[in-house]
C-alpha cells in the first residue's frame, strides 16, 4: 500500500538516484496541507509536492519548477541553494531523511493524515511544515538502514502496481493479484504520480458528487412537502370557501332579513338545496353581504399566494429532480463542474436538457430530439463538436447525440444502442432493419434558410440496426 513503509522506502531509494547533483531551489506551502519542494541542477528541475488529503498523504513529481502563486508561506529558508547529499531510511518506519550539506536535513514522516516534513540543523529541530502536530516537536527517528545493506537490496523490486478496490478507489502496491485488472510501472515515481492523480480525482469527484446529491435531496425534502401542503390548502379553499356566492345569496334574500338575525335559512340557488348561513347580529343584511364579499376578496388574495407558492415549489422540485438525475449520471469531475455555475445558468442548462429525451448506456449520456425545431436546438445549440451525431438515413426522424467522454473514443455498443434509438424515433420505425448514419457533430452543418431539422452532413459512416429501445 502507498502508505506502508516498504513503498515509502522504495520512494526514498528512488530519490537517492534522482536528486544526485541537485540543490534545493525553493520550499513553500500553498496551504496548511500542501508542501512544495523545488530542486534544481543547472537546467534540470524536479518539483516534489506533498499533499495531505482524504486522511492520508500523496506525493507528486514534476520535471519543471512549480512557481509560487497567490498567497504562499515560505519554508526552510536556511536550506535554499544547499546541495543534496543522500537519503537515509528509518528502520521499520514510514519515513526517510533527505540529507543536505552542512548537516542539514528534511525528515519525511509519512504517517497517513499525520504526515509531516521536519527540518533539522545539526540534529536539532529547526522547522516544521505542519507545526500544529505537537508530537512532532519531540519526534525521535534514529534507527537507520544502510543503503548498501542486503535487506535494502532485497526490497528492490522491478514493478509497482495500481489496481482498484471494491469501492473503485485505486490502490498502489508492490504486488497485485493476477486476476486483478492493474496498471504496471517500473518507476516508483511514475507509480506515485499516477496513483495520486487517480485517487485524488476519484476522491474529489466522490466528495463533490455526494455533496451535490445531499444538496438536491435536502432541497427536495424541503420543497416537496411545501408543494403538497400548498396544493392541499388551495384545494380546500376552492372547494370549501364560498364567500362570494354566500354574499350573492344574502343579497338575493334582503327582503327576508333584518338586523339582529343570527341565521339565514334559505335555498342555495347554486345547488338548489337548503342552506344555513351564519350572520353577524350587529350587522344589517347589506353589511353582512359586504362582510362575505370582503372575505371573498381576502380568499382570492390567499389563493394567489398559494398559487405562487405552488409555482415556486414546483419549479424547485423540477429543478432539483433534474439536477439530481444529472448528478447521479455524472461520470467525471468535469460533468459536475456545471453545477458550480450560478443558479440561473444551472437552471438554463437543466431546462435545455429536459427539452430532449435522455438515455443512459454504459456511462454515456444520449439525447434524442423531440421535434424538427427541437432537433435543431439539440444539434446546433446543445451538442459539442466532439459529440457523436446520428440520424436514420433517408427518412425524417429524431437527431440523436452521444455526449463525448475525455478519451474521445465512442464504445461500439453505445453507437449501436444510439443507432437503434435513431431508427426507433424515425419514419422507418416499423422496418426490420434501418440504415443509420453517424459522424462527429463538427461534420454536421445547418445551411442558412434550411427548414427546421434539416442539416447537411459532410462525411458519415453507416450502421444497420433494428429499431428498438433497450435497457442498459
Amino acid at each position: 500500500m502507498h502508505h506502508k513503509h516498504p513503498l515509502i522506502h522504495q520512494l526514498g531509494l528512488a530519490l537517492q538516484n534522482e536528486l544526485q547533483g541537485f540543490v534545493l531551489f525553493d520550499a513553500f506551502s500553498v496551504n496548511k496541507n500542501e508542501l512544495v519542494l523545488v530542486f534544481n541542477k543547472i537546467d534540470q528541475w524536479l518539483s516534489l509536492k506533498l499533499i495531505i488529503e482524504a486522511r492520508t498523504f500523496f506525493v507528486q513529481f514534476y520535471n519543471y519548477p512549480i512557481e509560487r502563486k497567490g498567497s504562499t508561506y515560505i519554508l526552510f529558508n536556511e536550506l535554499k541553494n544547499t546541495s543534496f547529499e543522500s537519503i537515509k531510511l528509518h528502520e521499520n518506519e514510514r519515513s526517510f531523511r533527505i540529507v543536505f550539506k552542512n548537516n542539514k536535513s528534511l525528515v519525511f514522516k509519512l504517517y497517513g493524515s499525520m504526515a509531516n516534513v521536519l527540518y533539522f540543523e545539526n540534529e536539532n529541530l529547526a522547522g516544521l511544515f505542519r507545526p500544529q502536530i505537537e508530537s512532532d516537536k519531540h519526534l525521535l527517528l534514529t534507527n537507520y538502514l544502510p543503503l548498501e545493506d542486503s535487506e535494502i537490496n532485497d526490497q528492490l523490486v522491478e514493478y509497482f502496481y495500481i489496481y482498484h478496490d471494491e469501492k473503485d478507489f485505486p490502490v498502489l502496491d508492490l504486488t497485485a493479484n493476477a486476476a486483478t485488472e492493474k496498471q504496471e510501472f517500473n518507476s516508483i515515481i511514475e507509480a506515485y504520480n499516477e496513483f495520486t492523480k487517480q485517487y485524488l480525482g476519484k476522491y474529489f469527484y466522490t466528495q463533490k458528487r455526494n455533496q451535490l446529491i445531499q444538496q438536491c435531496e435536502g432541497e427536495l425534502k424541503r420543497w416537496k412537502p411545501a408543494l403538497v401542503n400548498a396544493s392541499k390548502a388551495l384545494l380546500f379553499l376552492q372547494n370549501n370557501a364560498r364567500n362570494e356566492e354566500i354574499g350573492h345569496i344574502i343579497m338575493a334574500n334582503l327582503h327576508n332579513m333584518q338586523k339582529g338575525n343570527e341565521i339565514l335559512n334559505t335555498i342555495d340557488f347554486y345547488t338548489n338545496e337548503s342552506i344555513k348561513v351564519n350572520l353577524k347580529v350587529n350587522l344589517n343584511p347589506q353589511e353582512n353581504a359586504q362582510y362575505y364579499y370582503k372575505k371573498a376578496r381576502n380568499q382570492k388574495k390567499e389563493e394567489q399566494l398559494l398559487t405562487n407558492k405552488i409555482k415556486q415549489a414546483t419549479e424547485k422540485v423540477e429543478l432539483n429532480e433534474a439536477k439530481l438525475g444529472l448528478v447521479l449520471a455524472a461520470q467525471t469531475m468535469r460533468d459536475l463542474k456545471q453545477f458550480e455555475l450560478p443558479i440561473s445558468k444551472q437552471k438554463s442548462k437543466l431546462e435545455n436538457i429536459e427539452k430532449f429525451k435522455v438515455f443512459q448506456f454504459k456511462g454515456y449520456k444520449i439525447y434524442v430530439g423531440k421535434s424538427a425545431a427541437n432537433n435543431d436546438e439539440l444539434t446546433v445549440k446543445f451538442a459539442h463538436k466532439n459529440d457523436l451525431w446520428l440520424h436514420a438515413k433517408g427518412v425524417s426522424g429524431s437527431h440523436v447525440i452521444i455526449k463525448h467522454q475525455n478519451n474521445g473514443v465512442f464504445d461500439k455498443e453505445a453507437i449501436v444502442y444510439a443507432a437503434q434509438l435513431a431508427a426507433y424515433y424515425s419514419k422507418s420505425k416499423g422496418s426490420e432493419m434501418v440504415p443509420v448514419m453517424y459522424c462527429l457533430k463538427k461534420f454536421v452543418r445547418k445551411p442558412k434558410g434550411a427548414e427546421p431539422g434539416k442539416v447537411f452532413v459532410e462525411k458519415e459512416d453507416i450502421i444497420l440496426v433494428t429499431p428498438k429501445i433497450q435497457n442498459d
